[in-house]
């Protein structure tokens, strides 16, 4: 089977390949004019020199259980121009057909790849020098279903197989779940526990408890400087404080021209603070509590507008609040919260 050098794109292949390639573009007259006329014939080598510029050849028909082959294949190399591993692993089902082995003897290594993919060289190695180890069978059964047969292509598609995999594992072990989302940028920076809707190829849909707002994470933004999310143990979701400790009293500061210099955000358990300006300062709260009762109002428990109306009804300087730690009374049903407040005032 003689291999050429196509000068289009420096690849060695062999007519059929070409032909293969070309289809559709030229017609197969042109092809094989082309390959006769225009693509140099490689240079054939001697078993000794195949095998020498084969760096791994060995040791990969070691590990598929061809080692008794290793004068077979060598021939093929020399009859072909091989020279690199990459180019025996892709046309392996070539190699095999060619040689004819007797398959009682041999290893089988067929079904579209399957049984070489994860013998490819170097793939172990590779990921644990990026410390996924332990997404070796994940790699494999991905480049089974897409027939990619080197560490060079894993290399060069490694973006597109990180995807798949995120998209996968979030698929089998998100949906139903509670998460923390983290927010590393942007005004909504933060920390938010969500419950995960769904997975779909365009992200993770979740819903926040603790306003119910709805929003879908690409996935391509998670694990980098943008989101992170977090699995929520069953032990974090239930706090083992009293509710009435995480509570406490204090008073609202309010200066004509600046207001209370407050960031609020409603959610269920009533006003969350976002942020605090310096003037005129709020000495008994600060970014991440919650505002659950105000001047004689309840805020929690009632939806967006009506916490707005009672908080404008309540606000005056020196007005009295009940505060907790939005994160901490999160744990918390909204009844067990409601509860304490009332006990508190």
């Amino acid at each position: 089977m003689e291999r050429r050098n196509d000068p289009y794109d420096g690849k060695t292949q062999t007519l059929q390949e070409m032909l293969q390639k070309y289809k559709g573009i030229y017609s197969k007259g042109e092809i094989e004019t082309y390959f006769k006329d225009e693509c140099a014939a490689v240079p054939k080598m001697t078993a000794s020199a195949c095998s020498a510029e084969i760096p791994g050849l060995r040791q990969w028909l070691k590990e598929i259980g061809w080692e008794g082959q290793w004068d077979q294949v060598v021939r093929w190399c020399e009859e072909n121009g091989a020279v690199l591993l990459e180019e025996v692993q892709e046309n392996w089902h070539d190699i095999e057909h060619e040689l004819q082995v007797d398959h009682a003897d041999a290893p089988e290594v067929h079904d579209s790849g399957a049984g070489i993919v994860g013998k490819i060289s170097g793939l172990e190695e590779w990921l644990e020098e990026k410390d996924l180890e332990g997404y070796l069978e994940d790699v494999m059964e991905w480049c089974e279903q897409n027939k990619v047969k080197t560490l060079k292509e894993i290399e060069s598609k490694w973006e597109i197989i990180l995807q798949d995999l995120k998209l996968k594992t979030a698929k089998a072990e998100l949906p139903g779940q509670k998460v923390s989302v983290q927010v590393l940028v942007g005004k909504w920076q933060g920390t938010y526990i969500a419950k995960v809707l769904n997975v779909t190829d365009a992200g993770i849909r979740i819903k926040h408890l603790e306003d119910d707002f709805e929003e879908t994470l690409p996935l391509e933004a998670l694990g980098g400087d943008k989101y992170r999310l977090l699995p929520v143990d069953s032990e974090d979701e239930e706090s083992d404080t009293v509710v009435l400790d995480s509570l406490r009293k204090g008073y609202l500061s309010v200066e004509i021209g600046f207001g209370a210099g407050l960031e609020l955000r409603w959610v269920k358990l009533g006003y969350a603070v976002d942020q605090v300006d310096r003037r005129p300062g709020q000495k008994d709260l600060h970014a991440g509590d919650v505002i659950l009762w105000i001047n004689g109002m309840f805020l929690l428990g009632f939806d967006e507008d009506t916490v707005t109306e009672r908080f404008t009804q309540a606000f005056a300087n020196g007005a009295p609040m009940v505060i907790g730690k939005l994160s901490i009374l999160m744990k918390h049903s909204l009844k067990e919260v409601e509860e304490a407040v009332k006990e508190l005032i």
